[in-house]
């Protein structure tokens, strides 16, 4: 029975020696040791590169007019340049017939105060100086008549009656007097207004139709390169033609200024707090991938916006960049990758991103001992977070 159970106890001890050896031993735990080092943290931004200043061109024509020529999309172009020419046959007629009426206006108010108006008066004056003889003469035979009555000659009645045709005289005289005061200040006068108005009045159709034939030619205020517009055109939506019928203020064409550019987008509101105007931004255009584009956040929209395919929930802001001068013509309207700064620090303590976990929005790391102690972090690029308080350089913590 001894021999039994001292065989039973050595199988137990060797079958536990057994198991020991087949057991793997336990990993070491994985550490993280806090390191200075340099950190930069960017946000990922897609925009659109447009021009600043963009030159919208319409036709400035009254009414409508036809086009005749017009320069072919993507022609660049100096400022004065021509871009476009509406046909002016109608224009030209008329400005011919209005130059007419102009002429006559001209002759009229000419005639008027140089002939009748002077000849008139003239008439009126040697009127009036008849009339004026006409009152000598019959004073003098007044006097007469009265000598005559006092010799006993003449009968006072004809005497009374030479004196009332003295003073009719003299009334009329002086109405003369007043009427060639009147028409000389205010009739004549009223009738050259009149006639200057007229002339005012077609020298001014005259040159708003020749304002309008200038027009009709349409030429670069800045230099760029020719954009045709969209618009409706019998029914399609499509860029203007040689031969279409555009009408005043309809724009047709644009011209973006080279000299300076903008970068146009919108970050989620999650990234909001880490774009600030003033930001340094790094960017490349997909269809130039060679290209370096640098610049700064210029403008953060204040309101949140929802784009057009987006869920409800999800909120934008729009962002302009303000770019640096570009290193090679390009075209507006093309889509940049880019890279805006929020924030760098070459004096850092880092952690990798994987030894930092989240409770309730603190972080919090584990020691090896297995301690969890918050932390206060800062920037974070894709792999590492910079620790601002709660470790030390040298310090370690565990990893997942």
């Amino acid at each position: 029975m001894k021999n039994v159970a001292g065989w039973q106890g050595w199988c137990g001890v060797a079958l536990l020696l057994l198991a020991g050896c087949g057991r793997p031993a336990a990993p070491a735990p994985r550490v993280a040791v806090v390191t200075p080092g340099a950190i930069r943290m960017t946000v990922p931004f897609a925009g659109e590169l447009a021009a600043r200043r963009v030159e919208m061109i319409a036709a400035g024509m009254q009414g409508s007019a036809v086009l005749a020529e017009l320069v072919p999309e993507g022609t660049k172009v100096a400022a004065g340049d021509l871009l476009a020419r509406f046909d002016t046959s109608q224009f030209a007629q008329d400005l011919a017939r209005q130059e007419h009426e102009l002429i006559r206006a001209r002759q009229e108010l000419d005639s008027l105060a140089k002939a009748e108006l002077p000849l008139e008066l003239l008439d009126m004056e040697t009127r009036q100086q008849d009339g004026l003889a006409e009152v000598a003469a019959e004073e003098r035979f007044l006097e007469s008549a009265r000598d005559l009555t006092a010799r006993g000659l003449m009968s006072a009645d004809e005497v009374a009656r030479q004196e009332q045709k003295v003073a009719g005289l003299r009334q009329r005289n002086e109405q003369w007097a007043t009427r060639i005061a009147l028409t000389r200040d205010h009739v004549h006068a009223a009738r050259l207004a009149k006639a200057q108005a007229a002339v005012d009045a077609a020298e001014r159709q005259r040159d708003f139709t020749a304002q309008q034939v200038a027009l009709c030619e349409v030429r670069a205020p800045v230099a760029g390169i020719v954009t045709l517009v969209p618009l409706p055109i019998g029914g399609e939506y499509r860029p203007a033609h040689v031969g279409d019928t555009l009408f005043r203020n309809q724009a047709f064409m644009c011209l973006p200024d080279p000299a300076e550019h903008v970068l146009r987008g919108y970050v989620d509101e999650a990234e909001l707090p880490w774009v600030q105007p003033g930001n340094r931004v790094e960017a490349t255009p997909v269809a130039y991938p060679h290209a370096r584009l640098t610049g700064r956040v210029e403008m953060v929209g204040g309101m949140a916006q929802t784009r057009p395919g987006d869920p409800a929930w999800r909120k934008r802001f729009p962002v302009d960049i303000a770019l640096d001068p570009l290193p090679e013509p390009m075209p507006v309207g093309i889509s940049v990758r880019a890279d805006i700064v929020a924030g760098e620090n070459t004096h850092a303590l880092l952690l990798p991103r994987e030894a930092v976990a989240w409770h309730h929005l603190q972080a919090v790391v584990r020691r090896p001992n297995g301690d969890e102690i918050p932390v206060e972090t800062g920037l974070a690029d894709a792999t590492h977070v910079e620790i601002v308080a709660g470790l030390a350089a040298g310090d370690e913590v565990l990893l997942p």
